[in-house]
C-alpha cells in the first residue's frame, strides 16, 4: 500500500504490465477565494497540452505523502503556505491516479515560479465549466474536483 491506496490492474495506458500497487502520480490543490478558484498553466513541451488550465501541484516524490506533496508543490510554484486541506478525491488521468485537495485561501499571491508556470488566474466555476467544454483544461477533472470541494464545504 502506497499513499494509503492500492488497486489491481493488468496494464497501464500503453499496455505494459503494472505492479499490483500504484501510487498517486501527482497531488493537486484547489485554492478558493471568494467565488473564484486559482488555475495555472504549466509549461509543456507537448503542443496539445500548451495553454491548458489546471490545478496547481505536481509529482509526488518517493516516500512523500500526497498531502505533503500538494503543500510542497504549491509553495514551490506560488510561494504560499496552505492552511487546512480537504480531501477532494482521487482522479484518473492518462492511466494514473491523481490526488486532489482543496482549501480556502485568503492570502495574496504576489509572484509565481515562471520556470514551472506560464500564467495563473482566478476563475469562477462557470469559467472552469467553459474551459472544460472547450477542451482547455489540462486533465479534464478540474471542474469535477472543484464541484466536489464545494459540496464538501456546504455539508
Amino acid at each position: 500500500m502506497v499513499c494509503g491506496k492500492t488497486f489491481r490492474s493488468n496494464a497501464n495506458e500503453h499496455g505494459m504490465p503494472r505492479p499490483i500497487w500504484v501510487q498517486y502520480k501527482t497531488a493537486r490543490c484547489i485554492l478558493w477565494s471568494g467565488e473564484r478558484f486559482l488555475l495555472a498553466v504549466h509549461h509543456s513541451y507537448l503542443p496539445y497540452k500548451r495553454g491548458r488550465w489546471g490545478l496547481p501541484g505536481g509529482r509526488i516524490e518517493v516516500g512523500e505523502s500526497a498531502e505533503a506533496a500538494a503543500r510542497r508543490e504549491v509553495t514551490e510554484e506560488l510561494g504560499v503556505e496552505l492552511g487546512e486541506l480537504s480531501d477532494c478525491g482521487d482522479y484518473r488521468y492518462k492511466g494514473a491516479r491523481h490526488k486532489v485537495f482543496g482549501t480556502r485561501f485568503d492570502g495574496a499571491i504576489v509572484a509565481f515560479d515562471h520556470n514551472e508556470l506560464e500564467r495563473i488566474g482566478w476563475h469562477s466555476l462557470d469559467d472552469v465549466a467553459t474551459f472544460q467544454r472547450n477542451g482547455r483544461l489540462h486533465a479534464g477533472f478540474e471542474h469535477d474536483a472543484i464541484s466536489r470541494f464545494l459540496q464538501g464545504i456546504a455539508a
